[in-house]
């Protein structure tokens, strides 16, 4: 996301750009949003509070999300908090997060604006191509549900399994950018990859090389990176993909060549 936007705030907190120390995006959310928090509270404030807030911004996670998981993450050390103070707490990390990613934010709120538009105009599909050329179909209509009276649950709404013909705008607002996010780490990883030379294997986000060849894979990570950001926006391509009817919310102070020369880019 800070490559789309070219967003230099966030590029620094993700560790996209050098640095002396590995940034820590999630306590940079704490910092900037201790004030607003209730006074109670502020003692037990720290990143495990917004960590699972900050992580799932990309996946368009929504207020109510944000409640539950602070709310757990509160209770995990055995504090309570009142309904109240959780819309509190929630519109200050909100704040917090508009401060510190405002490209992503912004992203964010173009793309489900965007979407929307392009549903409402009858697209059935939502498509674009990624920079390894695949292109995603991401086709999502409201599925059927049928109620039941069960003898033990009581009555229930169950999905039926069976795609209906109407197009699920809201799945598509929120499916979009999280599914960008996923189909951009997957080119950085199949372009990557395919420049590796060697051994490789994987696990989820995590990429497994013999020691002696980590420095080569480190290195082709970045440059793949700054490749994929540098050489043209995506973002750009991506808003003429899907018909975009306002340009994309680019702030443009990054330089995403910068990023070869991160240290803790991926660790």
């Amino acid at each position: 996301m800070a490559g789309l936007a070219r967003d230099r705030s966030t590029a620094s907190m993700v560790n996209v750009l050098p640095g002396s120390k590995p940034q820590d995006a999630y306590r940079a959310i704490a910092e900037a949003s201790i004030d607003q928090i209730p006074e109670r509270l502020k003692p037990f404030w720290d990143r495990k509070k917004t960590k699972r807030s900050v992580m799932t911004i990309c996946y368009s996670a929504k207020p109510f999300s944000n409640r539950q998981y602070i709310r757990e993450a509160f209770k995990d050390i055995g504090v309570e908090v009142e309904k109240d103070e959780l819309t509190q707490i929630v519109k200050a990390v909100r704040e917090a997060m508009n401060k510190v990613f405002p490209g992503p934010m912004a992203v964010l709120k173009w793309i489900e604006t965007e979407v929307a538009k392009a549903i409402k105009r009858g697209e059935k599909v939502i498509k674009w191509t990624t920079p390894s050329g695949f292109t995603v179909h991401q086709k999502l209509n409201k599925v059927k549900t049928e109620r039941l009276e069960l003898q033990l649950l009581g009555r229930c709404t169950l999905q039926v399994g069976t795609e209906g013909e109407e197009v699920d705008i809201n799945h598509h607002k929120n499916a979009t950018s999280p599914n960008l996010v996923h189909s951009l780490d997957a080119s950085l990883l199949a372009l990557s990859a395919i420049r590796f030379n060697a051994p490789l294997a994987l696990i989820h986000d995590s990429l497994l090389c013999r020691a002696s060849d980590l420095h080569i894979l480190s290195a082709i990570i970045r440059e793949t990176y700054m490749h994929l950001f540098a050489e043209h926006d995506y973002l750009k391509d991506f808003a003429e993909m899907i018909g975009a009817e306002t340009e994309p919310p680019i702030i443009g102070d990054l330089d995403p060549e910068l990023v070869t020369e991160s240290t803790y880019f991926f660790c």
